[in-house]
């Protein structure tokens, strides 16, 4: 393999073959030069990225300390452990420029709130718990402390890796507005408050998660012929109506997506068992 670029002594980019990837390796970079082969007795990890996230990257490293790339670095392995899941690399990205930042912040004694943070310790329990972890591996790297508003906005990053999304954060805020949206409706219409705790509710919200990741990654969804059901459900409870209308409605006025017969009736059948 041959170096391509020295970030430090501890980064380079090389290319073997055609393929162009980022090297991590302790004293991997030290004296190298572009042009110099790699010694890979020295590699730790080696990350493929796509074109536009080797741009993110290489403007990434050139102005953050490689500190908050090795803790991104170990943020990632405790989400693939802990949430048996592979992500993408582009969270190795978003984590070391969220973390860097959030760290200057906070050296200028600058907080910025989270204010998602309610729903994101409801909806998304394990990567909170992830950022939680996270908090306390910053701290023990940089003794600076944070409150829970980052380990939310972590979990944020996380959420988005999972979902394959190229890391913009947009998207899990959007699912999050969606989610709370749709609860908002379905609590005011039968004028009762949902139970976190219960079952049913934990899986509605499975449902609205996925249902949130579909409209905003613009899947187009396979239609299904399901008429009579849709009656029978309208016909079985007499406010169900009125509550899929005003869901149907809040989605295309606030969110540009038309909600298809069978997204309705699934919905239905989930509010159905949450108000039985």
């Amino acid at each position: 393999m041959q170096i391509i670029h020295v970030y430090n002594n501890n980064i380079v980019s090389a290319i073997r073959g055609k393929q162009e990837m980022i090297i991590v390796g302790a004293g991997i970079g030290f004296h190298k030069r572009p042009g110099d082969t790699v010694d890979e007795k020295r590699i730790e990890k080696t990350y493929t990225f796509e074109d536009e996230q080797k741009k993110q990257l290489h403007m990434l490293l050139e102005r953050t300390p490689i500190l908050y790339f090795r803790i991104a670095e170990v943020i990632a392995r405790k989400v693939c452990e802990t949430l048996k899941i592979e992500v993408s690399p582009q969270l190795l990205i978003s984590l070391s420029d969220h973390i860097h930042y959030a760290a200057e912040r906070k050296k200028q004694n600058i907080n910025v709130p989270n204010f998602m943070l309610n729903e994101i310790k409801t909806l998304y329990k394990r990567e909170f718990k992830v950022g939680l972890w996270a908090l306390k591996l910053i701290q023990a790297n940089t003794e600076i402390s944070f409150p829970e508003d980052e380990a939310g906005y972590i979990a944020m990053h996380i959420v988005n890796a999972t979902l394959n999304n190229g890391g913009r954060s947009s998207n899990v805020s959007k699912i999050l507005r969606f989610i709370k949206d749709v609860q908002r409706i379905v609590e005011e219409t039968y004028q009762v408050h949902l139970d976190e705790n219960e079952l049913n509710f934990s899986r509605f919200i499975t449902h609205l998660k996925f249902l949130g990741q579909h409209m905003f990654s613009n899947q187009k969804t396979k239609k299904e012929e399901l008429g009579d059901l849709y009656a029978f459900l309208i016909k079985r409870n007499d406010k169900m109506e009125h509550c899929i209308h005003q869901i149907r409605e809040t989605i295309k006025e606030k969110y540009h997506y038309e909600l298809q017969e069978n997204e309705q009736v699934y919905l239905m059948i989930h509010i159905g068992k949450l108000i039985d």
